[in-house]
């Protein structure tokens, strides 16, 4: 069982990002996918949604979310991202087998 975040990262203006934390998952890799795929489908709707469109981008772990509301539109990259390693654990080595490690 993994430990997951959704992360939402959009333009804030004068060509920086602002990156926000959308959810905190709990398990396997296909139910953080499917909590992702949510996320893409109701993220920061405005007042008066009028399309929202998703591309998802490399093989699944973030989507394109396009939202057209009536007086705005706004551009957001929702992704999936798996803790690793964290020093709190009472060995500190990390949570997967990546070679970098």
């Amino acid at each position: 069982m993994g430990h997951w975040l959704i992360v939402a990262r959009y333009d804030n203006g004068a060509d920086s990002y602002r990156t926000d934390l959308v959810a905190e998952v709990t398990g396997d890799r296909e139910q953080a996918e499917e909590a992702l795929r949510r996320a893409a489908l109701a993220y920061r709707a405005p007042m008066r949604e009028k399309r929202r469109q998703v591309y998802r981008m490399g093989e699944s772990d973030s989507y394109l979310v396009r939202v057209k509301g009536r007086v705005s539109a706004t551009e957001t990259v929702l992704s999936l991202a798996e803790l690793v390693y964290d020093s709190a654990e009472p060995d500190g080595t990390p949570k997967d087998r990546h070679p970098a490690w």
